[in-house]
């Protein structure tokens, strides 16, 4: 959901994707409270016993911004209530354009949570169909002022929901330990980020 400046105040339940919990993640059929249930801490990667799930690879290859990217006329900030989030709680961003001219964006689903590991940061999601699948992109633009809004519970059933049309799942389960969100969206400029710690 766009937003103009005057919409940035948080309001509980009034983000740009809101997301339940009602689902029940094929990897791990994890209750609501139960904390999280999978690695703890880095591991060296993350491992699905499900021979059909094709972890999304990660549709960027430049280094990521953190927080803030500049593009030709334009600058992007994004922010988030903190850097250290509780399992079933709420990760809440928001993507504000702080320039003075429109930018190309490939929509609000154009983003990765990944978690970091032994061999770099890996998206928690994959497809569960055994093929290899993409995100949705749609053809859109951000005004001057102009913001996106996301408010993702920290569950696999929400993840894995935030996605329209997609057979995803989260495998692994999600472990306490350090995670990003990334924004790659943004055409013809670098992808923005932020890191954050996942606690039980």
């Amino acid at each position: 959901m766009k937003r103009s400046r005057r919409d940035l105040l948080w309001r509980a339940g009034s983000a740009g994707i809101v997301l339940g919990a009602t689902a029940t993640a094929g990897c791990l059929d994890v209750a609501a409270g139960d904390g999280p249930q999978g690695p703890e801490g880095t591991p060296e990667t993350l491992s699905c016993p499900d021979e059909e799930f094709v972890r999304l690879e990660a549709p960027f290859d430049a280094s990521v911004e953190s927080r803030t990217v500049e593009t030709e006329g334009t600058t992007l900030e994004l922010s988030a209530e903190g850097t250290t989030e509780t399992y079933g709680q709420s990760l809440r961003l928001v993507m504000r354009n702080a320039g003075e001219s429109s930018v190309t964006t490939r929509g609000e689903h154009a983003y990765s949570i990944q978690r970091r590991t032994g061999e770099g940061w890996l998206d928690v999601r994959g497809s569960t169909t055994g093929d290899a699948a993409d995100l949705p992109r749609e053809d859109d633009a951000l005004g001057p002022g102009d913001t996106y809004s996301w408010s993702i519970d920290l569950e696999e059933p929400a993840i894995v929901d935030a996605v329209p049309g997609r057979e995803l799942d989260v495998c692994p389960p999600l472990g306490s330990g350090p995670y990003r969100f990334v924004y790659w969206g943004v055409v013809d400029a670098p992808p923005i980020g932020i890191e954050f710690e996942l606690v039980g």
